[in-house]
C-alpha cells in the first residue's frame, strides 16, 4: 500500500477481495455498533473495554472504525487502535465476512498514521 493509500485526509480506502470501506475516528455514539462488532466475533464486550475504546485522546491515541456498505447502508466491518509512535495496533478486531482483507488495510492506516505523527 502506498503512503498516498494511507494519507489522513482520505477517507475510503480499498480492500482486496472486497467492497471499499470508510474509516473515521469512533465516537461514543459507536457503542451499540462495537458491542454488537465483538460480539459477531465472540468476544467479551464488557463495559471497562468499550470505554477504553471509545474514550481516548486523539492528541495520543487514534482509533479508528472500518464501515463496509451492505443493503444500502453501512455495517461496521472492524475496530483498531493504536498509540501515537506504538509500531503495531494494540486492538484489532475484524469481521472478515463484510471486508476480506480489511485486517491488513486498517492495520497499515493505523501503523502509518502512528508513525506520521511521531515524525511530526
Amino acid at each position: 500500500m502506498a503512503r498516498s493509500d494511507t494519507s489522513p485526509l482520505r477517507r475510503t480506502f480499498p480492500v482486496p477481495g472486497g467492497p471499499p470501506v470508510r474509516l473515521r475516528m469512533a465516537v461514543p455514539s459507536d457503542r451499540a455498533l462495537l458491542t454488537r462488532l465483538l460480539e459477531r466475533r465472540g468476544l467479551p464486550a464488557g463495559a471497562l473495554e468499550l470505554k477504553r475504546l471509545l474514550t481516548f485522546d486523539p492528541a495520543r491515541r487514534h482509533v479508528l472504525c472500518a464501515l463496509a456498505p451492505l443493503d444500502g447502508g453501512e455495517v461496521l466491518a472492524g475496530v483498531g487502535a493504536i498509540d501515537f509512535g506504538a509500531d503495531a495496533p494494540d486492538v484489532l478486531v475484524i469481521d472478515e465476512r463484510f471486508a476480506p482483507g480489511l485486517g491488513d488495510v486498517l492495520s497499515r492506516v493505523l501503523i502509518e498514521r502512528s508513525r506520521a505523527r511521531r515524525a511530526a
